[in-house]
């Protein structure tokens, strides 16, 4: 689902003043900003701890600076989005939105082959997303001319969410596949729980050099985030149940 779809009614996202450590330095490494260059940010914890919460709020904010490329939040309890199969469509759709130019390049993309849908990953990232940005390029560069203002990021939460941990790992190798030329100027943020498969995978050779990570875990800042919640949310209750 994408980060504002009706199937995900009143999301989780991070209160005001809270998290901001973690999401000031996303901020930068969106930007750009880091002495690194990673181009996948893997955000990683257990359940609970936040992780969605952060992604929306990311995207809440790339998008309104129409920075936010694409996103898919996986959902482990809802049958249309605990697989691949809408992955890929959905980000190809939301690429489209965000760059108009793209939009007759992906229909035709789905005229040449309308068993698309039913493909791999591989195929349908290549098909779908990759093909039509690399052809888009080739005659128009200024289209991610500047880093720090143009639609480069794309978001997928949960991802050890998709049913599937062969199919996990498939996801986090083609995208690495794609990456690793480095001819696409985009850039991915990536939420699950530390999962074996999926850290095998971000630690095989494959993904070598591409990534980095943030562990997000409970710790003494989580309990002062928890405070102020607390103190905003009573401070709510106050104004408007007056005695």
């Amino acid at each position: 689902a994408l980060h504002d779809s009706s199937a995900r009614f009143d999301p989780p996202r991070c209160h005001p003043n809270t998290r901001r450590a973690i999401l000031d330095y996303l901020t930068e490494w969106i930007y750009g900003r880091l002495d690194e260059d990673a181009l996948i940010m893997w955000l990683y914890g257990p359940a609970g701890v936040g992780k969605s919460a952060i992604l929306q709020t990311i995207a809440e904010q790339c998008s309104q600076l129409n920075m936010l490329l694409a996103a898919f939040f996986f959902g482990r309890s809802d049958p249309t989005r605990n697989t691949f199969k809408p992955l890929i469509p959905t980000l190809a759709c939301q690429t489209a939105i965000m760059i108009p130019k793209l939009k007759p390049m992906l229909e035709s993309a789905i005229e040449r082959d309308p068993f698309i849908f039913s493909r791999t990953v591989s195929a349908q990232l290549q098909s779908l997303i990759v093909n039509p940005l690399t052809d888009l390029m080739a005659s128009d560069c200024s289209i991610f001319a500047c880093p720090e203002s143009c639609a480069r990021l794309i978001i997928i939460d949960g991802l050890d969410e998709c049913a599937d941990s062969n199919i996990q790992s498939n996801i986090l190798q083609e995208l690495a596949g794609v990456l690793r030329s480095r001819t696409l100027p985009i850039i991915f943020l990536i939420a699950s729980r530390c999962e074996q498969q999926i850290g095998l995978t971000f630690n095989s050779t494959s993904l070598l050099g591409l990534w980095r990570s943030v562990a997000l875990n409970y710790t003494s800042s989580s309990d002062e985030d928890i405070r102020l919640y607390l103190t905003d949310k009573f401070a709510v209750i106050k104004n408007t149940h007056p005695q």
